[in-house]
């Protein structure tokens, strides 16, 4: 489970929501989700880095005996 930081914020429209809920147990209990839900929708997750040196595009690509283009 993940903890909020220091610089936290809820979301307004999730505040506004949470106003609306009288009891305090159910309220927390939603207070709780959506604090892990946003704080789920904030994660970046890291692309691995590309060898410069590798090829890319279609520069691979081979004409063999069974592509659509004729060769004669």
């Amino acid at each position: 489970m993940l903890k909020p930081g220091k610089t936290f914020k809820l979301s307004k429209p999730t505040k506004t929501m949470l106003a609306s809920i009288v009891d305090p147990q159910k309220r927390s209990e939603w207070k709780r989700a959506m604090i892990d839900a946003q704080l789920c929708s904030e994660i970046v997750i890291k692309t691995p880095t590309r060898d410069k040196n590798a090829p890319r595009g279609n520069s691979g690509y081979q004409v063999t005996n069974t592509s659509a283009v004729s060769v004669e």
